[in-house]
C-alpha cells in the first residue's frame, strides 16, 4: 500500500487503495473519548452505575529494511480496563398520566411488556416498550401518538442495587388528553390521475365506502377493492389496519402508484376521513423477453449455452386483478470440441401458464381443517384468509439431450402465496402433478448403471392434501450491514397414493401396486435448505456465504427418488471448478472425467446434498468488480450402487468434499451483472489413482491455466 499512492491513476493502484485502509494516528485524546463512551455505555445503557473505564497505552518499535533502506515508525497498542460493578435491577414500575384515559388503556396492555420487576437495566428494552406501547396505541385509536410522549426516569437504592422506575405519559398541549380517532367517510377513486377533476367523476356508495370513477366502468371490480380495505366508518382507527390495506392494493398488481390521504374531519376533530387514490397502469396487457447464456471450459472442452424467454402477462384478466402469465422458453447448449467442430449438445423448449387471484380460494378447507385443528394459530390464519393470493399453474416443457434421453414434462399446481408484515413469504401448494415422460436414446449406457436407469422411468408425481411447501425468511440490511436469507422447501410426492393403496390392499387381501397406463407413481419426500449470508463493509466491499443441503427419501416399492428430483453440484452457480453434474456422487470417479476430445454429458446425482460457498467482492475500478470465492460440496446416494463403488454416503463423507477456488471479474451494469469465474480444483472427492492423494499440488494446479471460466448473468448466489 505504501508504492500505491492516490497519485498513481493505474487502475491496479486504485484496486488495491479501495481493498486498504490508511492507518490510524494514535491519539491520547482519542483514547479518552473511546473510554468515556464506553463508560457511558456500560452506565446508561446496560444498568452498571459504577462502571469506570481506563486505558494503558504501550509504544513498540518497528524497523522495515529494503534496498539498503532502513525505515523505523512505532505503533501503540492500547489497552482498555474495564471495572463494570454490580448490573442494576429494576424494582417497581409506575405508570403516571394526567389523562386518565391513556393511562388505564397503557396499564391494560402490559401482558406481553419488554420490562418487568426483577430484570437488569438495559436501555434498548426501554425503547422497545416505547414502541410497542406505541403501535398499541395507534392500533385502537390514538393516530397521534408517538414515542416521545413517553418519559422515564428512576431512582436508584446503592445499597440493595435497584431501581424504581417511572413512566410519564405526557400531555399532547395544549390537549388536556390524549385524542382517540374512529374512521369516518372513505372515498375510493378508483383511476385517479394528477389534476383530476372530481366534478366529472360517477360516484356510487357499496358497502359503506363512496367509489368514484371516471371510466365507464370501474378497471377493478369494488367488491374486490371492499375486500381489500380493512378499516371501516365508526371503527376505531387502527395503524396495522391501514398498512395491511395499504400492501394489499398495492399487491393487486393492476394500480401503478396507491395512495391513502387521512383528513381530519372539519366539524368532529376525532373523526378520521380517508381518500383512497388508486392510479391504474396504462396498459393490460405487458410483455418482456430476454436472453440468457453461460460459457463454460474444462480442459480441451468448451461449451455455450444460451436461451430466449418471452413473457405475456395480462394485470386484469376477468375485472378482479387476476394475474395471467404465458411463460414461453427456448434454448440449446453446444460445445467445441478439440478439432474445432460445434457439436450440439442439448436443447430446451417450454410453455407455463399461471393465474395469479388476489384472494384466499380454499375451495377444499385445507386452510379452515388446520385452523380448526390448532395446527395454524389465530392471529396468522386471519392474515393469511386476508392477504393470501391464490396461483394456478399449467405447463409443458421438453428437454432434449442429444444422443442419451429426451424428457417430456406436464405440471399442474394449485396453491396459495403470503407475504407476512415482516416480509416472510409461505408458499403452499396442496394440489399438484408432474407426468415425467423419458426417451432413452443410449441404452447401453444406462444398462451399465441399473440404479441410474430405474430413476429414468416414466412417472407421475402426486399431491391431493400436500404436494409442496415453502417457507422464506428474509432479514433486510440492517445498519451492520448484514442480512439474511433463508430458503426452506419441503416437497411430498405419492403418499396420499400409497396410504390408499394400503389401505385397499389390507381390506381386499390384494398385494397389488397402483400404477397408472404403466405408468407408476412418484413416491418420495424431499427437503432443501438454502441459507445466504451477506455482509456489506461498505459501498465497494462485501462478503456473501451460501450454504445448501437437500435430502431426498424415496418410499414405498421405489428403489430410487426421480432423476430430476434428485441433486447436483457443479457449474455456473455451484462448485464453479467443475461443470454441471459433474462431481460426484460420493467418491466415485466417473470415466467421463478422462475424456478430453469432446465435452461430456454428466448426469452424477444423488439423494444427499452439501454445498458451501463463500465470496468477497470488491469494487476495482468503474463497473469493473472482482470476486474471490471458495466453493465446497458434493452429493451422495442413500443405497449402495455395485457400478458406482464409493457413492454412497457414508461416515468418511467429509473427506468426499470437492474443494475449488478462483476469481471473478464481474461488469455491473447496476440492472444487470455479466460474471467471468475462473475456477481451479483444489481438491477432488475422490483419491488419485497414482498419488493416492485428493489433493492437487501447486504445480497442478498452475497447470490449469486460467481455470474453468464460467460466465454468468448476476450473482451466483
Amino acid at each position: 500500500m505504501a508504492n500505491s499512492g492516490p497519485n498513481k491513476s493505474k487502475w491496479y493502484h486504485k484496486a488495491l487503495r479501495s481493498l486498504g485502509e490508511q492507518p490510524v494516528l494514535y491519539s491520547e485524546a482519542d483514547a479518552k473519548k473511546i473510554a468515556l463512551n464506553m463508560e457511558n455505555h456500560l452506565k446508561f445503557k446496560k444498568g452498571y452505575y459504577e462502571a469506570k473505564v481506563d486505558f494503558l497505552t504501550d509504544e513498540h518499535l518497528k524497523i522495515w529494511s529494503s534496498t539498503g533502506k532502513i525505515s523505523t515508525w512505532f505503533t501503540s497498542e492500547i489497552i482498555f480496563i474495564v471495572s463494570t460493578g454490580d448490573r442494576y435491577t429494576i424494582k417497581n414500575i409506575t405508570y403516571n398520566s394526567e389523562d386518565k384515559n391513556t393511562l388505564n388503556f397503557i396499564k391494560s396492555k402490559s401482558e406481553n411488556a419488554f420490562i418487568h420487576s426483577g430484570d437488569y437495566i438495559d436501555y434498548n428494552n426501554f425503547e422497545l416498550e416505547k414502541s410497542r406501547l406505541t403501535i398499541e396505541m395507534q392500533n385502537h385509536g390514538y393516530n397521534n401518538f408517538s414515542n416521545n410522549y413517553f418519559e422515564i426516569s428512576g431512582d436508584s437504592s446503592l445499597t440493595k442495587k435497584e431501581v424504581d422506575i417511572f413512566i410519564d405519559i405526557q400531555l399532547p398541549l395544549p390537549d388536556t388528553i390524549h385524542k382517540r380517532f374512529t374512521t369516518g367517510q372513505i372515498n375510493v377513486y378508483t383511476d385517479y390521475f394528477k389534476d383530476q377533476n372530481t366534478n366529472d367523476l360517477v360516484s356510487e356508495t357499496i358497502e359503506g365506502k363512496t367509489f368514484f370513477r371516471q371510466s365507464i366502468t370501474y378497471p377493478v371490480k369494488p367488491s374486490l377493492l371492499t375486500n381489500s380495505i380493512f378499516f371501516k366508518e365508526g371503527k376505531l382507527l387502527s395503524r396495522d389496519d391501514r398498512q395491511k390495506t395499504f400492501r394489499k392494493l398495492n399487491a393487486l398488481g393492476t394500480y401503478r402508484f396507491v395512495t391513502i390521504h387521512p383528513k381530519q374531519d372539519a366539524i368532529a376533530d376525532t373523526v378520521m376521513n380517508f381518500d383512497i387514490l388508486l392510479t391504474p397502469f396504462d396498459k393490460k396487457w405487458v410483455w418482456d423477453g430476454a436472453l440468457q447464456g453461460y460459457f463454460s471450459t474444462l480442459g480441451a472442452s468448451q461449451l455455450f449455452g444460451f436461451s430466449v424467454s418471452s413473457q405475456f402477462v395480462n394485470r386484469n384478466l376477468l375485472g378482479g386483478s387476476e394475474r395471467y402469465s404465458l411463460r414461453t422458453e427456448a434454448g440449446t447448449e453446444v460445445g467445441l470440441n478439440t478439432n474445432g467442430a460445434l457439436v450440439r449438445r442439448t436443447s430446451n423448449l417450454s410453455i407455463q401458464n399461471n393465474l395469479n387471484v388476489p384472494s384466499f380460494q380454499d375451495f377444499i378447507g385445507l386452510g379452515r381443517l388446520g385452523w380448526r385443528s390448532g395446527i395454524i394459530k389465530d392471529r396468522f390464519y386471519k392474515n393469511f384468509v386476508e392477504e393470501a393470493s391464490t396461483n394456478i399453474g399449467l405447463g409443458f416443457s421438453v428437454n432434449n439431450i442429444i444422443n442419451f434421453y429426451s424428457l417430456s414434462s406436464f405440471n399442474a399446481s394449485f396453491g396459495f402465496d403470503y407475504t407476512s408484515p415482516k416480509n416472510n413469504r409461505y408458499i403452499f401448494r396442496p394440489l399438484g402433478f408432474n407426468l415425467d415422460l423419458y426417451d432413452i436414446l443410449d441404452e447401453a449406457r444406462f444398462e451399465a448403471n441399473p440404479l441410474i436407469k430405474l430413476s429414468f422411468q416414466d412417472i407421475l408425481g402426486t399431491g391431493f392434501l400436500f404436494r409442496d411447501y415453502s417457507y422464506i425468511y428474509n432479514k433486510s440490511k440492517n445498519k451492520k450491514g448484514n442480512s439474511l436469507l433463508i430458503i426452506n422447501n419441503l416437497e411430498l410426492s405419492g403418499w396420499e397414493v400409497h396410504l390408499s393403496n394400503l389401505l385397499f390392499n389390507s381390506i381386499s387381501g390384494s398385494k397389488n401396486v397402483w400404477s397408472l397406463n404403466n405408468i407408476s407413481f412418484a413416491k418420495y419426500v424431499r427437503y432443501e435448505f438454502d441459507g445466504r449470508f451477506n455482509k456489506e463493509y461498505s459501498k465497494t466491499r462485501s462478503f456473501a456465504a451460501r450454504l445448501n443441503v437437500g435430502a431426498v427419501v424415496p418410499f414405498g416399492e421405489l428403489k430410487v427418488a426421480p432423476f430430476v428430483r434428485q441433486f447436483g453440484v457443479g457449474g455456473p452457480n455451484s462448485l464453479r471448478a467443475w461443470n454441471v453434474k459433474q462431481p460426484g456422487p460420493g467418491a466415485y470417479r466417473n470415466p467421463l472425467d478422462k475424456i478430453t476430445t469432446s465435452p461430456p454429458i454428466y448426469v452424477n446425482q444423488g439423494d444427499l446434498k452439501i454445498e458451501m460457498n463463500v465470496e468477497y467482492r470488491f469494487k476495482i475500478v468503474g463497473f469493473l468488480d472482482g470476486a474471490i470465492f471458495t466453493d465446497i460440496g458434493n452429493v451422495w446416494t442413500l443405497r449402495q450402487d455395485d457400478t458406482r463403488p464409493g457413492a454412497a454416503i457414508s461416515t468418511d463423507f467429509v473427506n468426499q468434499f470437492a474443494i475449488g477456488a478462483g476469481y471473478g471479474a464481474r461488469f455491473n451494469f447496476d440492472f444487470f451483472i455479466i460474471r467471468f469465474d475462473f475456477g481451479y480444483k483444489i481438491r477432488n472427492p475422490y483419491a488419485d489413482e497414482f498419488t493416492g492423494t485428493n489433493w492437487y499440488t501447486f504445480k497442478e494446479i498452475r497447470q490449469q491455466g486460467l481455470g474453468n471460466l464460467q460466465v454468468g448473468v448476476n450473482y451466483p448466489f
